[in-house]
């Protein structure tokens, strides 16, 4: 759903007019007509303050939100080299691979894989979601100040 439609019909649920809408945002009810017109697109802030006001996360108002309810989303993702995909912006990540020692390690990290799937007895999708959100959780505990 594009956005400005999504904004529209989020209003109507919440109950709210676009004088009220503009007031919790801090705009002018013009600003909120314009964007449920297409006519402008909100800054990143004020669409992240709408977000929030409407429960949604920012790429779901905004809609590119991509969700696992398309059934053409696993065929699609599998077709993907998401590694190459993310390379230019994040280098390491074709750089890692040329290390004797990345290799060595890579094993443990499909080894702890095959582990995790094994004793929770998971599926191989969920053990790859499991394994992700453990790497997150542990990244997002221990990283350094500079980085958050």
């Amino acid at each position: 759903m594009k956005f400005e439609d999504q904004l529209r019909d989020q209003r109507r649920k919440a109950g709210l007019s676009q004088e009220e809408l503009a007031e919790k945002v801090g705009v002018t009810r013009q600003t909120v007509s314009k964007w449920e017109t297409g006519q402008a697109v909100p800054e990143l802030m004020k669409g992240k303050i709408l977000a929030d006001l409407f429960g949604l996360t920012y790429d779901r108002l905004v809609g590119n939100d991509v969700t696992t309810d398309n059934p053409d989303w696993e065929q699609l993702s599998d077709q993907i080299d998401w590694t190459s995909a993310w390379t230019k912006k994040y280098p390491i990540l074709q750089d890692y691979q040329h290390m004797t020692k990345a290799r060595m390690l890579s094993q443990e990290v499909a080894d702890l894989y095959d582990r995790v799937g094994k004793e929770l007895g998971l599926s191989d999708l969920d053990t790859f979601l499991v394994v992700k959100d453990m790497v997150y959780q542990h990244y997002r505990t221990h990283r350094k100040p500079a980085e958050k």
